[in-house]
């Protein structure tokens, strides 16, 4: 057992223990940091994509200039020819506009960003997609399934392919003309979705949410990053030092005494080391030497006085 091996072995193993929980501690502690480091980063995403979604629904929908990849409603406009512009006839040209609603607004920003060299990446997606290339991925259908049963307003994961964060999004009422009743939704909308998918909605309804991805690296990446050789060698370093000084201040002292004590208990003169050691030390080896050597003179004495007596 443990306890019947030396001091030093036993120290060791104390010593060793205490820095596995040490750095057990500093995994979870750095672990922590970390994830919420990537979440701070993740709801800043969210938050930007949350007030671009919130300035397009203030306007209902806004209008852009010869854009007919996709579109919810179309309108020719007249304005004056560059050429002719400022001249008392200018000529008037058409000039078409297409109009994006708030999700489709979003979803093209979405896929602006997928395109750019930032690492954050974004998209909005929903149990109930009105656009099948909406559609949830495995991490946000488990995400949609956890903030729906448990009323969430948020769900992230640290994942081996990077972080991902879910933030809950509600139905507004802005929202309820193209996904509430599907009868009454706009025309432009049923023609390019149909009526199946994405309506029924009421508002403050979970309708879906915002689905962020960072590029995240492996603990063990970061952990290296924060320590470093130096210090690893202070850690040795510092266990070093508590063994020599276990040694040198506990076992070294403690095989003197025990060596001395022997020697006395043969009846044989022994140095207990007590030439420098004042009577008030407050070094408990120190007192416990200076009780071995009363006790020392209190058997001599008994000895003495039985043999004057015999």
């Amino acid at each position: 057992m443990l306890n019947h091996r030396s001091l030093t072995v036993q120290f060791a193993a104390v010593f060793l223990l205490a820095l596995s929980l040490v750095g057990a501690a500093f995994y979870l502690i750095l672990d922590r940091i970390y994830v919420n480091q990537l979440k701070s980063q993740a709801e800043t995403v969210a938050d930007n994509v949350d007030a671009f979604g919130s300035w397009v629904a203030q306007y209902g929908r806004v209008w852009v200039k010869d854009d007919n990849k996709s579109y919810l409603g179309h309108a020719s406009l007249l304005q004056a020819d560059e050429a002719t512009a400022g001249t008392a006839s200018p000529q008037l040209i058409p000039v078409d506009f297409y109009s994006k609603n708030p999700a489709l607004a979003q979803r093209e920003y979405s896929e602006v960003v997928e395109r750019s060299p930032s690492p954050s990446k974004f998209r909005l997606t929903s149990h109930n997609v009105m656009n099948p290339g909406n559609k949830p991925d495995a991490f946000e259908e488990g995400a949609l399934r956890r903030v729906r049963e448990n009323n969430l307003k948020e769900y992230y994961e640290l994942t081996p392919g990077g972080f991902r964060y879910a933030r809950t999004v509600y139905q507004k009422a802005a929202c309820i003309a193209c996904h509430g009743d599907a009868d009454k939704a706009p025309n432009d909308v049923k023609v390019r979705y149909g009526t199946t998918n994405g309506f029924g909605f009421k508002e403050g309804d979970v309708a879906g949410i915002i689905s962020v991805r960072l590029p995240a690296r492996s603990f063990w990446d970061v952990a290296l990053n924060v320590v470093g050789i130096w210090d690893f060698v202070m850690i040795l370093g510092a266990f070093l030092i508590a063994m020599l000084f276990i040694y040198y201040a506990v076992v070294a002292p403690v095989k003197r005494l025990t060596a001395a004590t022997q020697q006395i208990s043969l009846g044989k003169d022994a140095d207990l080391g007590l030439a420098d050691v004042p009577p008030k030390s407050g070094n408990e080896l120190h007192q416990l030497a200076l009780a071995t050597e009363r006790l020392r003179v209190s058997i001599n004495m008994a000895i003495q006085r039985l043999t004057k007596r015999s």
